[in-house]
């Protein structure tokens, strides 16, 4: 008869764990909902004053990028590489981004949108202007520091004239 007590109790305290766990543990504060779009805000703001350094600080030391049509761009080096190539330039004329939805947990979190990016690109050779309009998806993540940056960033155009 011990022994049916014991996996009852036992029972009760993994059901009350698991109710509360769902209930209330891993739930994004308002804060953090605060500071999440806060980033996403700088990097947009870092890309229209063309500074690499800021762009760079909205991310995580291992953030990984994933552009339509591309493999996986892994890491701070590759990253600048990417956008910053060695004999280019790219200048932003634009950007805006709307923020669809926020979601996640206390250390990881997701944001969703759209957004409508303009920029020129030059080499010693070429001059491309475009204008891009697309959907993005981002996931970030809370640092040491309690920050949270940016860990993996996935972007796709719309097709043009939609």
């Amino acid at each position: 008869m011990r022994h049916f007590y014991f996996i009852s109790a036992l029972a009760l305290v993994a059901l009350t764990n698991l109710a509360y766990t769902q209930t209330h543990a891993g739930r994004l504060s308002a804060d953090d909902t605060v500071k999440i779009k806060a980033v996403n805000e700088a990097y947009v703001s870092a890309w229209l004053k063309n500074d690499s350094t800021a762009v760079i600080k909205t991310l995580a030391p291992n953030a990984v990028l994933i552009p339509q049509g591309s493999r996986a761009i892994e890491g701070m080096k590759a990253i600048k590489q990417f956008w910053w190539p060695s004999g280019g330039k790219t200048t932003v004329t634009a950007f805006t981004i709307t923020t669809e939805e926020i979601g996640g947990e206390d250390e990881l979190a997701y944001v969703r949108g759209a957004f409508t990016l303009s920029f020129i690109y030059e080499d010693a050779n070429n001059k491309l202007e475009r204008t891009n309009n697309g959907n993005y998806l981002m996931i970030v993540k809370r640092q040491a520091d309690g920050a949270w940056r940016i860990s993996h960033r996935v972007w796709g155009d719309l097709p043009q004239g939609r």
